[in-house]
């Protein structure tokens, strides 16, 4: 009659380096996984969801007259690296598990060998079925009970001596077996596993005890997830193409595991050439890893996370596999790859970092670089020469557009008025209107930018590359109108035809959260309109939704990857339009951190902790500033000091300390000239009112004189001729 002690003895001597023996019973996990599958943490997962989960909680479904559970498990670990340890990100990552021949062939093998051996051996006749993860058995409770080993934080099965790095089989066997006694759990306090998981998947359920949140796992997302993944989840594979074990390369009982014996286990693959993944016909994908648990991601899978992979690579070798992929027949894979090829300006990513950019920030290119930092004359001469070198491109033309636009709001303080001081923008010297030949510049580009795209549209009108250059072009258009020639119907009929190209964009591909920037922008904007406005014919039925506008531009400033920027100085400046300055202070101090030459960015953080009631945190901003100019700091040795003094006249006045306003103006009025025109109107308009406030009402008409004649047409100086018969009375700022 045979025993457990001699059938585990059999286990290890058909290759099996773990063996135990549990009862054929219900397992006491049954009622926790209904819970993780009621949970919704199988995902889609159907195999564990539908039928075949109910039946894993009792093995006597899978073999009636099962009495006992002979539970083996077979080492894979090997002597190459750790995946958190490889460092080369032209290459993926293959989870462990999968780097030899497909374990269920051996293990099986194995299996039918050692039933064999006790057919030979047990003297009476007996049922058995043979169990390898397909079965629907939960295998890691049975071997838990079988004392193979706990069940970790990490969900994976954890043996003392052996770690975590093993595959788990079973025999149901009708055979009556002293059970052997689960061991203790020894992960004790230790959250290392839960702490290296980058995507957070291991979380704690209603009774406070650690499970697997599967939708999170990059394993699941890698195998498990069919077709296109969303934007969050894309961004979290890193360059894993299947599998993931960070948690299991992290866990200090894997410090000591022993190599696998077993040669059908040895790296055939483990950190593939993206390049070469990237070439590969489903035919080669089939060669290679018919045999291979690799297979089970299929070949839409599998390219699907190399292009992912392709697109967070920093070397800029990588841009064209991913090119490549990028014209792939098999849709899933073609509009995976646009996606990362528009994440990072692949070529440019290794220069970005080597500035030191943490990897948490969104690289830009060089050209924006500057662009953002408010160096527009760079900007232009690193646009210009990417427009030679890439003449066909849409794209390049809107970035030429974008940039003397953009120049131009700088020099008239239009930027600046949008941004920091809330009031109109483009007021203009005759000496700052926009030169001849940056007209003609601009409106060429746009037209070029316009035409590229629609002939690109017209071979192929899901293009969303041309899409997305066709709405730029609006935009920008848009601004130009509403900013230069001052006419809002064509600059909303522009803001218009953007939209429909980007809502175009959202049917073809739904998980683009940049897409969202100029839908946000145009529901906040047209849902702003007076009624009479919104009505106009060409809105189309568009009424907007400021509300929904503002939901839209917070996903792109979160998630969002080549407009992210974009957003949050938008934001910035609706969130103060909507007197909601603590949400605009937050996006302000990370705009200035990551583009630190930019001065406009600080300035407005003094306007935001001011209207936010905190004097103490607006001073030492401005003081920041002040300390920035005199050490000479790029983007603030030319700021002029008489413009830092006005902020800190604006500070003071709000705050009623009316002497210390009124020296510091008179000192900025008396170098209005020097000013921009809308740091001089204004600073008139201040004087004024501080005359006023101190009953000074003569003295108040003379600067409030010199505003109107500064900027006849500007807010300021209507707000001015009103004080000239009506002396000014402190308001409530609310």
């Amino acid at each position: 009659m045979i025993n457990a002690e001699r059938l585990k003895e059999m286990a290890r001597a058909c290759g099996f380096e773990l063996a135990g023996v549990a009862a054929a019973l219900p397992s006491e996990d049954g009622a926790r996984f209904d819970a993780w599958r009621d949970a919704g943490y199988a995902g889609d997962m159907r195999y564990l969801i539908d039928r075949r989960g109910d039946l894993r909680a009792d093995p006597r479904n899978l073999l009636a007259s099962a009495r006992s559970i002979l539970c083996v498990g077979k080492l894979y670990q090997t002597q190459q690296p750790l995946s958190i340890e490889q460092k080369d990100d032209t290459r993926g990552w293959i989870s462990r598990y999968a780097w030899g021949a497909d374990y269920h062939d051996l293990m099986r093998a194995s299996l039918e060998r050692l039933v064999g051996l006790i057919r030979e051996e047990h003297e009476e006749p007996f049922e058995a079925r043979i169990c390898v993860d397909t079965a629907p058995l939960l295998e890691r409770s049975y071997a838990r009970a079988a004392g193979l080993g706990w069940i970790g934080k990490n969900t994976c099965l954890i043996n003392e001596r052996q770690g975590s790095w093993f595959f788990l089989g079973e025999v149901l066997l009708s055979i009556a077996l002293a059970p052997d006694s689960p061991p203790p759990d020894r992960c004790g306090t230790c959250r290392r596993c839960i702490d290296a998981c980058p995507t957070q998947a291991i979380v704690q359920n209603e009774r406070r005890e650690w499970t697997l949140d599967s939708r999170r796992c990059i394993s699941y997302m890698t195998i498990e997830r069919r077709g296109e993944l969303s934007a969050e989840e894309e961004r979290q594979l890193g360059n894993h193409l299947f599998g993931c074990d960070i948690c299991q390369d992290v866990c200090p009982w894997n410090g000591r595991a022993p190599d696998t014996q077993e040669s059908a286990f040895a790296a055939a693959v483990f950190a593939p050439q993206l390049e070469e993944m990237a070439a590969f016909s489903e035919d080669e994908f089939r060669c290679r890893f018919r045999k291979s648990p690799v297979w089970r991601a299929k070949y839409e899978g599998f390219l699907r996370n190399v292009a992912l992979a392709l697109g967070g690579s920093t070397d800029a070798r990588m841009k064209k596999p991913l090119e490549h992929l990028a014209q792939h027949a098999n849709q899933v894979v073609a509009n995976t790859a646009r996606r990362a090829l528009r994440w990072l300006p692949i070529l440019l990513v290794a220069i970005v970092f080597a500035r030191g950019v943490p990897a948490a920030e969104v690289p830009v290119s060089p050209g924006y670089d500057h662009f953002y930092n408010n160096e527009f004359d760079q900007a232009l001469a690193y646009f210009e020469q990417e427009l030679k070198a890439h003449p066909e491109d849409p794209q390049m033309f809107d970035h030429v557009a974008q940039g003397i636009l953009y120049r131009e709001m700088l020099r008239s303080g239009a930027l600046e008025s949008q941004l920091v001081s809330g009031n109109n923008p483009f007021l203009r010297r005759p000496k700052m209107e926009i030169a001849a030949e940056d007209k003609q510049r601009f409106t060429y580009c746009i037209k070029q930018a316009v035409a590229l795209s629609e002939a690109k549209l017209s071979r192929g009108p899901n293009d969303t590359d041309a899409l997305a250059a066709l709405s730029v072009a609006h935009g920008l258009r848009s601004n130009y109108l509403f900013l230069v020639e001052k006419s809002w119907t064509d600059s909303l009929r522009e803001a218009t035809a953007a939209r429909k190209a980007n809502e175009r964009i959202r049917e073809l591909d739904s998980h683009d959260v940049d897409a969202r920037l100029v839908f946000g922008l145009n529901e906040y904007v047209v849902g702003s309109l007076p009624f009479y406005m919104r009505a106009l014919g060409f809105l189309g039925g568009f009424h907007g939704d400021r509300a929904d506008g503002i939901r839209q531009l917070e996903l792109v400033a979160k998630e969002g990857v080549r407009n992210r920027y974009d957003a949050q100085v938008l934001l910035a400046v609706i969130y103060r339009r909507e007197r909601d300055p603590r949400k605009a202070i937050p996006l302000l101090k990370e705009l200035a951190a990551r583009f630190p030459r930019n001065h406009l960015f600080r300035l407005e953080q003094v306007q935001m902790y001011s209207d936010a009631g905190d004097k103490q945190s607006a001073l030492a901003v401005l003081n920041e500033v002040e300390s920035l100019r005199q050490a000479g700091a790029p983007g603030y040795a030319n700021l002029n000091p008489e413009k830092i003094r006005y902020f800190r006249a604006n500070l003071l006045f709000w705050y009623n300390d009316l002497p210390g306003a009124l020296a510091d103006l008179r000192q900025v009025t008396e170098k209005a000239g020097e000013l921009d025109l809308n740091t001089a109107v204004l600073a008139w308009l201040r004087l004024g009112q501080v005359e006023d406030l101190q009953g000074h009402h003569r003295d108040a008409v003379n600067a409030y004189r010199e505003a109107i004649r500064a900027a006849p047409k500007s807010e300021a100086a209507v707000e001015a001729k009103g004080y000239v018969e009506s002396p000014y009375h402190r308001k409530d700022r609310a």
